[in-house]
């Protein structure tokens, strides 16, 4: 296998180990939301976080590599592109790499898109408890913004 093949095989499964770690914590995350823990789940922000960093530090090594594999192979940067030219030994390792790395990045949309939906439901209720809470209580607040201490 040609050494440039090789390496751009090794960033496509660094990044798509990369993508499952951050999925993994954000399933963490969502646990601890359930569970009501505020210091895992900050905890777990600040690894998403950090994990965030590494996956695109990943993705620019990858997408550097493949641009510069698709020069020396006269083809573009892309998946098709690249494994018409490559030679029958590095195909399939090759295939096998580009197709974990788009199940783990549709992990990942997954599991973002249950957050996105849990913290709009949260946002939702926040917003009907505190209109709830004004109307029990009646709006103390003036249009202004400031406290109303009429008698």
């Amino acid at each position: 296998m040609r050494a440039g093949v090789e390496k751009l095989i090794d960033a496509i499964l660094d990044e798509a180990d990369c993508i499952d770690d951050l999925t993994d914590v954000m399933r963490e995350q969502r646990d601890a939301m359930r569970e009501r823990d505020t210091e895992a789940v900050n905890s777990l922000m600040n690894e998403t976080r950090d994990i965030s960093f590494e996956v695109q530090k990943n993705e620019n090594i990858r997408s550097e590599l493949a641009k510069r594999l698709a020069q020396s192979l006269s083809c573009e940067a892309k998946v098709s592109s690249l494994i018409t030219v490559m030679q029958d030994d590095e195909r399939e390792e090759f295939r096998r790499a580009a197709d974990k790395l788009a199940q783990s990045v549709f992990l990942l949309k997954s599991e973002i898109m249950i957050l996105s939906g849990l913290i709009d439901q949260n946002e939702k209720y926040t917003s009907m408890l505190l209109s709830e809470w004004r109307r029990i209580n009646g709006d103390t607040l003036s249009q202004s913004g400031s406290a109303d201490f009429r008698g």
